[in-house]
Protein backbone atom coordinates (compact mmCIF):
# COMPACT_ATOMS: atom_id res chain seq x y z
CA UNK A 1 0.00 0.00 0.00
CA UNK A 2 1.44 3.17 -1.31
CA UNK A 3 1.83 5.86 2.09
CA UNK A 4 1.59 9.29 1.72
CA UNK A 5 5.17 10.15 2.13
CA UNK A 6 5.90 8.13 -1.05
CA UNK A 7 3.62 10.93 -3.08
CA UNK A 8 4.93 13.86 -4.92
CA UNK A 9 4.51 16.77 -3.34
CA UNK A 10 1.99 17.96 -6.70
CA UNK A 11 0.42 14.48 -6.25
CA UNK A 12 -0.48 15.24 -2.09
CA UNK A 13 -1.77 18.88 -3.57
CA UNK A 14 -4.03 17.51 -5.59
CA UNK A 15 -5.19 14.92 -3.02
CA UNK A 16 -5.92 17.35 -0.65
CA UNK A 17 -7.71 19.76 -2.86
CA UNK A 18 -9.67 16.69 -4.11
CA UNK A 19 -12.63 17.15 -6.17
CA UNK A 20 -14.65 20.31 -4.53
CA UNK A 21 -11.86 22.72 -5.21
CA UNK A 22 -10.13 23.13 -8.63
CA UNK A 23 -6.72 24.46 -9.40
CA UNK A 24 -8.44 27.89 -9.80
CA UNK A 25 -10.30 27.42 -6.83
CA UNK A 26 -7.07 26.99 -5.07
CA UNK A 27 -5.34 29.89 -6.78
CA UNK A 28 -8.10 32.00 -5.68
CA UNK A 29 -7.84 30.58 -1.83
CA UNK A 30 -4.34 30.93 -1.40
CA UNK A 31 -3.59 34.02 -3.35
CA UNK A 32 -1.43 32.49 -5.67
CA UNK A 33 -1.73 32.36 -9.63
CA UNK A 34 -3.52 28.96 -11.51
CA UNK A 35 -0.17 28.97 -13.16
CA UNK A 36 2.02 28.70 -10.08
CA UNK A 37 -0.53 25.84 -8.85
CA UNK A 38 -0.60 24.24 -12.42
CA UNK A 39 3.65 23.78 -11.59
CA UNK A 40 4.00 22.64 -8.41
CA UNK A 41 1.36 19.84 -9.09
CA UNK A 42 3.06 19.05 -11.91
CA UNK A 43 6.18 18.58 -10.37
CA UNK A 44 7.64 21.77 -10.41
CA UNK A 45 9.49 23.44 -8.01
CA UNK A 46 7.94 26.17 -5.77
CA UNK A 47 9.32 28.52 -2.85
CA UNK A 48 8.35 27.72 0.69
CA UNK A 49 6.49 30.73 0.82
CA UNK A 50 3.98 29.29 -1.70
CA UNK A 51 3.67 26.08 -0.07
CA UNK A 52 2.70 28.10 3.34
CA UNK A 53 -0.04 29.37 1.46
CA UNK A 54 -0.93 26.97 -0.04
CA UNK A 55 -1.22 24.62 3.20
CA UNK A 56 -3.47 27.38 4.55
CA UNK A 57 -6.00 27.49 1.82
CA UNK A 58 -5.86 23.42 2.40
CA UNK A 59 -6.77 23.33 5.99
CA UNK A 60 -3.42 21.48 6.98
CA UNK A 61 0.10 22.13 8.40
CA UNK A 62 2.60 22.99 5.56
CA UNK A 63 4.40 19.11 7.04
CA UNK A 64 1.13 17.48 5.59
CA UNK A 65 1.84 19.14 2.15
CA UNK A 66 5.69 17.72 2.70
CA UNK A 67 4.49 14.37 3.21
CA UNK A 68 5.95 14.51 7.13
CA UNK A 69 2.89 14.13 8.27
CA UNK A 70 -0.23 12.13 6.78
CA UNK A 71 -3.76 13.86 6.51
CA UNK A 72 -7.45 12.87 7.80
CA UNK A 73 -8.46 11.18 4.70
CA UNK A 74 -11.92 11.67 5.46
CA UNK A 75 -11.90 15.60 5.80
CA UNK A 76 -12.78 17.75 3.16
CA UNK A 77 -10.91 21.42 2.96
CA UNK A 78 -13.53 23.15 4.03
CA UNK A 79 -13.47 21.35 7.56
CA UNK A 80 -9.70 20.98 7.88
CA UNK A 81 -9.88 24.81 7.49
CA UNK A 82 -12.75 25.51 10.16
CA UNK A 83 -10.72 23.23 12.60
CA UNK A 84 -7.81 24.96 12.25
CA UNK A 85 -9.67 28.15 12.88
CA UNK A 86 -10.95 26.96 15.84
CA UNK A 87 -7.36 25.52 17.12
CA UNK A 88 -6.39 28.81 16.24
CA UNK A 89 -9.09 30.53 18.39
CA UNK A 90 -9.03 27.61 21.18
CA UNK A 91 -5.33 29.15 21.92
CA UNK A 92 -5.42 32.69 20.84
CA UNK A 93 -8.34 32.86 23.69
CA UNK A 94 -6.03 31.29 26.26
CA UNK A 95 -2.86 33.22 25.26
CA UNK A 96 -5.09 36.88 25.61
CA UNK A 97 -4.59 37.18 21.74
CA UNK A 98 -8.20 38.86 21.38
CA UNK A 99 -9.44 41.26 18.65
CA UNK A 100 -9.43 44.80 19.69
CA UNK A 101 -12.80 45.85 19.22
CA UNK A 102 -15.31 45.69 22.10
CA UNK A 103 -16.68 42.36 22.88
CA UNK A 104 -20.65 42.09 21.96
CA UNK A 105 -23.66 41.98 24.11
CA UNK A 106 -23.39 38.62 26.16
CA UNK A 107 -27.10 38.24 24.93
CA UNK A 108 -25.79 37.90 21.30
CA UNK A 109 -23.38 35.44 22.44
CA UNK A 110 -25.32 32.94 24.70
CA UNK A 111 -27.54 32.76 21.49
CA UNK A 112 -24.30 31.93 19.69
CA UNK A 113 -23.26 29.20 21.90
CA UNK A 114 -26.59 27.24 21.74
CA UNK A 115 -25.73 27.91 17.74
CA UNK A 116 -22.94 26.04 17.93
CA UNK A 117 -24.26 23.14 19.66
CA UNK A 118 -26.69 22.81 17.39
CA UNK A 119 -24.44 22.56 14.67
CA UNK A 120 -22.26 20.34 16.14
CA UNK A 121 -24.64 17.76 16.39
CA UNK A 122 -26.26 18.17 12.93
CA UNK A 123 -22.78 17.74 11.42
CA UNK A 124 -22.66 20.83 10.17
CA UNK A 125 -18.89 21.21 11.44
CA UNK A 126 -18.12 24.11 8.29
CA UNK A 127 -20.59 26.26 10.14
CA UNK A 128 -19.55 25.44 13.53
CA UNK A 129 -16.23 26.55 12.86
CA UNK A 130 -17.09 29.62 11.55
CA UNK A 131 -19.29 30.34 15.43
CA UNK A 132 -16.41 28.89 17.25
CA UNK A 133 -13.37 31.17 15.78
CA UNK A 134 -15.61 34.19 16.69
CA UNK A 135 -17.70 33.26 19.86
CA UNK A 136 -14.87 32.14 22.14
CA UNK A 137 -12.26 35.39 21.10
CA UNK A 138 -15.15 37.29 22.31
CA UNK A 139 -16.53 35.21 25.18
CA UNK A 140 -12.94 35.81 26.25
CA UNK A 141 -12.64 39.61 26.08
CA UNK A 142 -15.96 39.68 27.83
CA UNK A 143 -15.00 37.18 30.67
CA UNK A 144 -11.93 39.38 30.94
CA UNK A 145 -13.63 42.70 31.56
CA UNK A 146 -16.88 41.96 33.18
CA UNK A 147 -17.40 41.74 36.83
CA UNK A 148 -20.43 40.09 39.39
CA UNK A 149 -22.94 38.31 37.35
CA UNK A 150 -22.19 39.07 34.26
CA UNK A 151 -18.66 37.86 34.36
CA UNK A 152 -20.55 34.59 35.98
CA UNK A 153 -22.69 34.56 32.76
CA UNK A 154 -19.51 34.91 30.54
CA UNK A 155 -17.85 32.50 32.05
CA UNK A 156 -20.67 29.86 31.62
CA UNK A 157 -20.87 31.08 27.51
CA UNK A 158 -16.91 30.74 27.48
CA UNK A 159 -16.54 27.22 29.13
CA UNK A 160 -19.73 25.64 27.32
CA UNK A 161 -17.80 27.18 23.36
CA UNK A 162 -14.98 25.20 24.79
CA UNK A 163 -17.09 22.16 25.89
CA UNK A 164 -18.52 22.42 21.95
CA UNK A 165 -14.57 23.17 20.76
CA UNK A 166 -13.66 20.08 22.21
CA UNK A 167 -16.47 18.14 21.19
CA UNK A 168 -15.94 18.87 17.40
CA UNK A 169 -12.14 17.87 17.38
CA UNK A 170 -12.58 14.78 19.21
CA UNK A 171 -14.76 14.04 16.40
CA UNK A 172 -12.94 15.60 13.91
CA UNK A 173 -9.72 13.78 15.25
CA UNK A 174 -7.67 16.20 16.65
CA UNK A 175 -7.42 14.70 20.19
CA UNK A 176 -4.52 17.24 21.47
CA UNK A 177 -6.94 20.31 20.62
CA UNK A 178 -9.65 18.43 22.40
CA UNK A 179 -7.72 17.84 25.38
CA UNK A 180 -6.52 21.64 25.44
CA UNK A 181 -10.05 23.02 24.54
CA UNK A 182 -11.60 21.12 27.68
CA UNK A 183 -8.56 22.13 29.93
CA UNK A 184 -9.33 25.69 29.01
CA UNK A 185 -13.02 24.85 30.58
CA UNK A 186 -12.20 23.74 33.53
CA UNK A 187 -10.19 26.67 34.54
CA UNK A 188 -12.78 28.68 33.49
CA UNK A 189 -15.59 27.10 35.52
CA UNK A 190 -13.51 26.40 38.14
CA UNK A 191 -12.40 30.06 38.55
CA UNK A 192 -16.12 31.44 39.28
CA UNK A 193 -16.86 27.83 41.20
CA UNK A 194 -19.39 26.10 38.50
CA UNK A 195 -19.10 22.83 39.81
CA UNK A 196 -21.51 21.40 37.36
CA UNK A 197 -20.19 22.90 34.59
CA UNK A 198 -16.95 21.14 35.51
CA UNK A 199 -18.23 17.69 36.01
CA UNK A 200 -19.86 18.05 32.67
CA UNK A 201 -16.47 18.92 31.03
CA UNK A 202 -15.02 15.98 32.74
CA UNK A 203 -17.87 14.13 31.15
CA UNK A 204 -16.53 15.11 27.63
CA UNK A 205 -12.78 14.45 28.76
CA UNK A 206 -13.66 11.06 29.38
CA UNK A 207 -14.94 10.58 25.70
CA UNK A 208 -12.07 11.83 24.26
CA UNK A 209 -9.82 9.49 27.00
CA UNK A 210 -12.10 6.70 25.47
CA UNK A 211 -11.82 7.50 21.68
CA UNK A 212 -7.84 8.05 22.30
CA UNK A 213 -7.88 4.42 23.49
CA UNK A 214 -7.12 5.40 27.12
CA UNK A 215 -10.28 3.53 28.12
CA UNK A 216 -9.44 2.68 31.93
CA UNK A 217 -8.32 6.24 32.21
CA UNK A 218 -12.18 7.32 30.91
CA UNK A 219 -13.40 5.36 33.51
CA UNK A 220 -11.50 6.60 36.76
CA UNK A 221 -12.34 10.71 34.91
CA UNK A 222 -15.93 9.69 34.62
CA UNK A 223 -16.44 8.10 38.10
CA UNK A 224 -14.43 10.60 39.85
CA UNK A 225 -16.41 13.55 38.56
CA UNK A 226 -19.40 11.59 39.30
CA UNK A 227 -18.20 11.52 43.08
CA UNK A 228 -18.13 14.78 43.37
CA UNK A 229 -21.36 16.01 42.53
CA UNK A 230 -23.01 12.24 44.35
CA UNK A 231 -26.53 12.78 43.81
CA UNK A 232 -29.23 12.13 47.01
CA UNK A 233 -32.23 11.13 47.14
CA UNK A 234 -33.54 14.65 47.14
CA UNK A 235 -32.03 15.39 44.34
CA UNK A 236 -34.48 16.43 41.48
CA UNK A 237 -32.49 19.32 39.39
CA UNK A 238 -32.70 18.25 35.83
CA UNK A 239 -29.57 19.73 34.95
CA UNK A 240 -27.82 18.10 37.40
CA UNK A 241 -29.34 14.51 36.96
CA UNK A 242 -28.31 15.19 33.36
CA UNK A 243 -24.98 15.53 34.10
CA UNK A 244 -24.61 12.61 36.53
CA UNK A 245 -26.15 10.26 34.20
CA UNK A 246 -23.70 11.09 30.98
CA UNK A 247 -20.77 10.58 33.88
CA UNK A 248 -22.04 7.09 34.53
CA UNK A 249 -22.91 6.28 31.12
CA UNK A 250 -19.25 7.30 29.77
CA UNK A 251 -17.90 5.18 32.37
CA UNK A 252 -20.24 1.83 31.66
CA UNK A 253 -19.27 2.35 28.15
CA UNK A 254 -15.39 2.97 28.44
CA UNK A 255 -15.57 0.16 30.84
CA UNK A 256 -17.41 -2.38 28.29
CA UNK A 257 -14.22 -1.14 26.08
CA UNK A 258 -11.52 -2.64 28.06
CA UNK A 259 -11.59 0.42 30.55
CA UNK A 260 -13.03 -2.42 33.37
CA UNK A 261 -14.59 -5.50 33.95
CA UNK A 262 -17.76 -6.57 32.53
CA UNK A 263 -19.36 -5.98 36.39
CA UNK A 264 -18.33 -2.66 36.41
CA UNK A 265 -19.68 -1.96 33.44
CA UNK A 266 -23.24 -3.36 33.91
CA UNK A 267 -23.00 -1.53 37.49
CA UNK A 268 -22.62 1.57 35.39
CA UNK A 269 -25.09 1.15 33.37
CA UNK A 270 -27.43 -0.36 36.10
CA UNK A 271 -26.35 3.18 37.64
CA UNK A 272 -27.45 5.07 34.39
CA UNK A 273 -30.78 3.44 34.27
CA UNK A 274 -31.63 4.37 37.30
CA UNK A 275 -30.98 8.11 37.36
CA UNK A 276 -32.98 8.12 33.50
CA UNK A 277 -35.75 6.72 35.60
CA UNK A 278 -35.80 9.42 37.22
CA UNK A 279 -35.60 12.21 34.90
CA UNK A 280 -38.15 10.76 33.14
CA UNK A 281 -37.62 12.58 29.65
CA UNK A 282 -34.15 13.58 27.83
CA UNK A 283 -32.76 16.46 29.50
CA UNK A 284 -29.47 18.64 28.29
CA UNK A 285 -27.89 20.43 31.08
CA UNK A 286 -28.41 23.96 30.38
CA UNK A 287 -29.51 23.55 26.95
CA UNK A 288 -26.38 22.33 25.93
CA UNK A 289 -24.48 19.15 25.20
CA UNK A 290 -25.61 15.26 24.45
CA UNK A 291 -29.79 15.37 26.42
CA UNK A 292 -29.55 12.45 28.65
CA UNK A 293 -32.60 10.46 29.39
CA UNK A 294 -34.11 7.28 29.10
CA UNK A 295 -34.30 7.32 25.16
CA UNK A 296 -30.76 7.78 25.77
CA UNK A 297 -29.45 5.42 28.14
CA UNK A 298 -31.39 3.01 25.90
CA UNK A 299 -28.88 3.64 22.90
CA UNK A 300 -26.05 3.19 25.09
CA UNK A 301 -27.10 0.19 26.21
CA UNK A 302 -27.22 -1.58 23.11
CA UNK A 303 -23.79 -0.02 22.69
CA UNK A 304 -22.18 -1.41 25.69
CA UNK A 305 -24.00 -5.01 25.40
CA UNK A 306 -22.29 -5.24 21.67
CA UNK A 307 -18.74 -4.26 23.46
CA UNK A 308 -19.46 -6.65 25.82
CA UNK A 309 -20.36 -9.39 23.42
CA UNK A 310 -24.01 -9.68 24.64
CA UNK A 311 -25.56 -10.44 21.61
CA UNK A 312 -28.71 -11.79 22.32
CA UNK A 313 -29.12 -9.02 25.01
CA UNK A 314 -28.41 -6.46 22.08
CA UNK A 315 -30.99 -7.91 19.90
CA UNK A 316 -33.72 -7.89 22.77
CA UNK A 317 -32.81 -4.01 22.54
CA UNK A 318 -33.13 -3.79 19.05
CA UNK A 319 -36.60 -5.21 18.67
CA UNK A 320 -38.11 -3.26 21.53
CA UNK A 321 -40.07 0.14 20.94
CA UNK A 322 -37.22 2.67 19.86
CA UNK A 323 -40.09 4.82 17.78
CA UNK A 324 -39.21 7.87 19.22
CA UNK A 325 -35.64 8.00 19.15
CA UNK A 326 -35.20 10.26 15.89
CA UNK A 327 -37.41 13.05 17.65
CA UNK A 328 -35.63 12.66 21.33
CA UNK A 329 -31.90 12.55 20.10
CA UNK A 330 -29.71 14.75 18.46
CA UNK A 331 -29.01 13.61 14.60
CA UNK A 332 -25.43 12.34 15.27
CA UNK A 333 -26.53 10.17 18.96
CA UNK A 334 -28.95 8.74 16.18
CA UNK A 335 -26.43 7.85 13.80
CA UNK A 336 -24.68 6.21 16.27
CA UNK A 337 -27.03 4.22 17.55
CA UNK A 338 -27.98 3.17 14.20
CA UNK A 339 -24.93 1.63 13.60
CA UNK A 340 -24.77 0.05 16.91
CA UNK A 341 -27.80 -2.10 15.38
CA UNK A 342 -25.86 -2.52 12.04
CA UNK A 343 -22.87 -4.29 13.43
CA UNK A 344 -25.19 -6.38 15.51
CA UNK A 345 -26.93 -7.31 12.00
CA UNK A 346 -23.40 -8.89 11.15
CA UNK A 347 -22.88 -10.76 14.28
CA UNK A 348 -26.40 -12.35 13.57
CA UNK A 349 -25.45 -12.96 10.36
CA UNK A 350 -28.08 -10.50 8.77
CA UNK A 351 -25.93 -9.16 6.07
CA UNK A 352 -28.91 -6.96 4.22
CA UNK A 353 -30.29 -6.01 7.37
CA UNK A 354 -26.48 -4.53 8.08
CA UNK A 355 -26.23 -3.22 4.60
CA UNK A 356 -29.77 -1.49 4.85
CA UNK A 357 -29.00 0.28 8.31
CA UNK A 358 -25.33 1.61 7.60
CA UNK A 359 -26.99 2.62 4.01
CA UNK A 360 -29.25 4.60 5.88
CA UNK A 361 -27.17 6.14 8.27
CA UNK A 362 -25.03 7.50 5.56
CA UNK A 363 -27.71 9.17 3.73
CA UNK A 364 -28.94 10.86 7.57
CA UNK A 365 -25.83 11.83 8.59
CA UNK A 366 -23.09 11.96 5.52
CA UNK A 367 -21.19 14.94 7.20
CA UNK A 368 -20.88 12.78 10.58
CA UNK A 369 -19.95 9.52 9.43
CA UNK A 370 -17.25 9.78 7.55
CA UNK A 371 -15.53 10.71 11.07
CA UNK A 372 -16.37 7.46 12.31
CA UNK A 373 -14.16 4.28 13.00
CA UNK A 374 -17.58 1.72 13.29
CA UNK A 375 -18.37 1.76 9.49
CA UNK A 376 -14.91 0.25 8.87
CA UNK A 377 -15.58 -2.73 11.00
CA UNK A 378 -19.10 -3.00 9.61
CA UNK A 379 -17.88 -2.73 5.92
CA UNK A 380 -15.14 -4.75 6.63
CA UNK A 381 -17.27 -7.83 7.64
CA UNK A 382 -19.66 -7.56 4.93
CA UNK A 383 -16.92 -7.09 2.05
CA UNK A 384 -16.17 -10.97 3.30
CA UNK A 385 -20.01 -11.89 1.76
CA UNK A 386 -19.99 -9.33 -0.94
CA UNK A 387 -17.40 -6.80 -2.38
CA UNK A 388 -20.15 -5.81 -4.62
CA UNK A 389 -23.27 -4.82 -2.51
CA UNK A 390 -20.81 -2.93 -0.16
CA UNK A 391 -18.94 -0.77 -2.66
CA UNK A 392 -21.29 2.40 -2.71
CA UNK A 393 -21.63 1.79 1.02
CA UNK A 394 -17.72 1.80 1.60
CA UNK A 395 -17.65 4.70 -0.80
CA UNK A 396 -20.51 6.98 1.14
CA UNK A 397 -18.90 5.94 4.36
CA UNK A 398 -15.93 7.14 3.76
CA UNK A 399 -13.48 4.05 4.29
CA UNK A 400 -11.51 1.43 2.40
CA UNK A 401 -12.82 -2.39 1.54
CA UNK A 402 -11.07 -4.77 3.51
CA UNK A 403 -10.78 -2.71 6.96
CA UNK A 404 -11.22 -4.97 9.67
Amino acid sequence: MTQWADFSTGERIKFLRGREVTQEGLAEKSGLSVGTIRKVEQGGNVQIGSLLKISAALGVDVSVILGQQAPRRSMEVEERSALRAVSAAVHDSALGLLAPAEPGPLADMQAAVRRADAAFWSGRYVELGALLSTLLLEARGLFNVADGSEREQAAGVLADAYLTAATMANVLGSRDLGYAAITQGHQIAQQVGDELRVAHLSAVLAWICLRDSHTAKAVQIASQAAQGIELRMSDHDPDRLSVYGQLVTNAAVAASRGGADADTAKEYLSQAHAVAARIGAEHARGGHGQPFGPVYITTQALSVNVALGDVARAVRLIEGNHANLASALPLSTHARYRLDVSLTRTETRQWDRAAEELGQVCEMAPNWVRHQALPGVIVGRLADVSVTKVRDLARAAGVPLGVR
